[in-house]
């Protein structure tokens, strides 16, 4: 075989692998983890259960690889602030997060939640984890600046963005598991942001 013969291989091994973790992302968005099943990932990706094992050793392997990839899609998922000010624009990323609105948001709550509970088992996931919370808190932060304006202490700054997202994260494990209404973490998030935005002077 040429060089561009196994050029053309290699590319479509990637669009089939590329094929197999759309599915993978789309089904711990809807399900979280306990919900990936081989038969159903693959039927979703148009191609075999044997080709998903060509690609991924076992399920464990294509559970990992579908999270990492969804946590890194994680990070890139903000939306622009369009004509909302910028406190409202905070208070809305991290609803969405939460899983608050209806545009999707529940999915993207799934995703953090379904990798924090398998990092658990599964030592290999957390230097994802930890990366896309940092990118997550980084985000965060320039809202912050931008709802504060800046000038303001980079390291105070920080601070409130890890309190706000650690803060998000245990109300979305409520939200999913049922333990917290939707509407009362709604409530929660849209009165906490403006206090922590006022700083320790506040």
């Amino acid at each position: 075989m040429g060089a561009m013969g196994s050029a053309s291989v290699a590319s479509k091994r990637a669009v089939t692998r590329a094929q197999i973790l759309d599915a993978t992302v789309e089904a711990i968005g809807r399900e979280g983890v306990a919900g990936i099943r081989i038969d159903a990932v693959a039927a979703a990706a148009g191609v075999s259960p044997g080709l998903i094992y060509y690609h991924f050793a076992n399920r464990q392997a294509l559970v990992r690889a579908g999270l990492v990839e969804a946590l890194e899609r994680y990070t890139s998922q903000s939306r622009s602030p369009g004509g909302r000010d910028s406190v409202a624009h905070l208070v809305d990323e991290l609803q969405r997060h939460i899983g608050l609105p209806e545009d999707g948001g529940e999915g993207r709550g799934r995703v953090r939640t379904a990798a924090m509970e398998a990092a658990v088992f599964d030592p290999e996931l957390l230097p994802a984890l930890v990366h896309s919370t940092q990118l997550w808190e980084a985000s965060v932060a320039r809202l912050i600046e931008r709802a504060r304006g800046e000038g303001g202490d980079p390291v105070e700054v920080a601070g409130v963005a890890e309190a706000l997202t650690a803060i998000a994260d245990g109300l979305r494990q409520r939200v999913l598991s049922g333990t917290l209404a939707r509407d009362e973490a709604r409530r929660m998030v849209a009165t906490i942001v403006p206090v922590l935005l006022a700083g320790p002077a506040g």
